[in-house]
């Protein structure tokens, strides 16, 4: 907690917990690619561990009252750093199609440039319901291509869910702010 009026400190559990993402995605792209032989499913629980911080971090940022502009700034920088490198191992490792990793990572380049230009109009895009699930989605195909054999049915399904859902809600994300529906005051 901080004391009324006290910006909260850079160095609280929050950003740990953030900055414990950044650090197990090495140790994920180790496990599925460096490795010998690779341990896919150790991978996987890495990597479900390391999303779950996802969700941790800003429960405890709001609830111990520790969100800093730091804080801000790492954790979407953090999560784009575990799913990018995630797909990219995961293709390098032939578990999943390159096309859907340039997707992906389209997406998020275009949502993200998105973002920034609206700021630079004193505008903030939150994250939409939709985004989150696509967010949720991906999670749930990284973690099945990493622990199933390469070519299992259901965990390409689920990653060309997860490609549907990418590309409809940076459409979404798109067309919103083209049509002036999203884009919050900065604050």
């Amino acid at each position: 907690m901080t004391t009324a009026g006290a910006a909260p400190s850079n160095l609280n559990v929050a950003n740990a917990f953030t900055m414990l993402r950044v650090g197990l995605v090495p140790v994920f792209a180790w496990l599925l690619l460096w490795r010998d032989p690779p341990l896919p499913w150790l991978a996987a629980a890495v990597f479900a561990a390391a999303a779950a911080t996802d969700s941790l971090d800003g429960f405890v940022a709001r609830r111990l009252d520790q969100v800093t502009g730091l804080g801000q700034f790492l954790d979407p920088l953090a999560d784009k750093l575990l799913v990018g490198t995630a797909l990219v191992a995961l293709a390098a490792a032939r578990r999943m199609p390159w096309w859907a990793v340039w997707v992906i990572l389209g997406r998020e380049v275009a949502v993200s440039a998105l973002r920034t230009s609206m700021a630079r109009g004193g505008r903030a895009l939150p994250a939409s319901m939709l985004g989150k699930i696509k967010n949720v989605s991906q999670i749930v195909a990284v973690v099945l291509l990493a622990a199933m054999p390469p070519g299992h049915g259901f965990a390409d399904f689920v990653l060309g869910c997860a490609v549907g859902l990418t590309l409809y809600s940076g459409w979404e994300y798109l067309r919103d702010a083209r049509d002036g529906r999203v884009g919050v005051p900065w604050t």
